[in-house]
């Protein structure tokens, strides 16, 4: 005899049939294959966000060395192709800056030493490791996780950061002391008027110092780092966004106005 309510079903809804069973399959398929792009996408902004915040911060502690340092922004590099005067050493003549791995670049003996690095009461660097490897950019704001997802088997980390724009207008120092390069000298910031316009820094995969004419690195960095995508720039307001290769003006600075204000902070002479 029967329960009152029992249940006796059909043996075909018992269990799912292959055929069920595949186009369930076949539809979380096409589900996760719409959703998962769009994770990635939103990866991937949100890692644009990271190291765009990362640059800002790049370009504000270089402000900061400034205000430290006579009101001046480093010079790409140190001891920045000038002769110090008869009579004053090297040591006198420049601005305080660590001699991290013999290049004298912004990059590692100056902003990332403002950054990171402290010296101890004899004198000696404490507060990070280092080394001419460039490990010491691993993991800090001086790279660019982008750029390390791109190319893994890149082991140099200062292809993996940033470079400073040399153009930039240089301190009037250059008219009394002899250079090999007038750009590789401190600016002076009241010098650069037009500051929400000029670029500090700018993404760049070879070189860690740049100039208008390297247009070519900066097209071969918006291919390899981000598909032909923006690049990333900070200015010398402090804040920093995300530029494609054709906004960034590639006229003469010394004739173009729009050129002179990006790459020199000041109008054409």
């Amino acid at each position: 005899m029967k329960l009152p309510f029992s249940s006796s079903l059909p043996p075909r809804y018992q269990g799912m049939t292959l055929l069920e069973l595949l186009i369930v399959i076949a539809i979380i398929g096409v589900l996760m294959a719409i959703m998962i792009p769009g994770v990635e996408k939103a990866k991937l902004m949100a890692e644009y966000a990271k190291n765009t915040a990362y640059l800002r911060d790049i370009s504000l502690a270089t402000l900061t060395w400034a205000a430290d340092n006579g009101n001046k922004i480093p010079s790409p590099e140190y001891p920045g192709g000038m002769a110090p005067p008869p009579g004053v050493t090297e040591d006198d003549f420049f601005p305080e800056h660590y001699n991290l791995t013999g290049t004298g670049l912004w990059l590692d003996g100056v902003v990332f030493g403002q950054v990171y690095l402290r010296e101890n009461k004899h004198g000696q660097v404490t507060g990070y490791d280092y080394n001419e490897d460039s490990e010491h950019l691993k993991g800090t704001i001086f790279e660019n996780t982008i750029s390390v997802r791109r190319d893994p088997t890149e082991q140099d980390w200062h292809k993996h950061s940033y470079a400073m724009n040399k153009n930039l207008q240089y301190d009037r120092i250059y008219d009394q002391v002899s250079s090999d390069d007038p750009y590789l000298t401190e600016k002076s910031l009241p010098n650069l008027v037009f500051s929400p316009k000029a670029m500090l820094y700018i993404d760049c995969i070879e070189s860690n110092v740049i100039s208008s004419e390297d247009m070519n690195l900066l097209e071969e960095t918006s291919e390899k780092r981000y598909k032909g995508g923006k690049l990333i720039a900070a200015f010398l307001d402090g804040h920093a966004e995300r530029l494609t290769v054709k906004q960034i003006p590639d006229q003469s600075p010394d004739t173009d106005r729009e050129s002179s204000r990006f790459w020199r902070g000041v109008d054409p002479e």
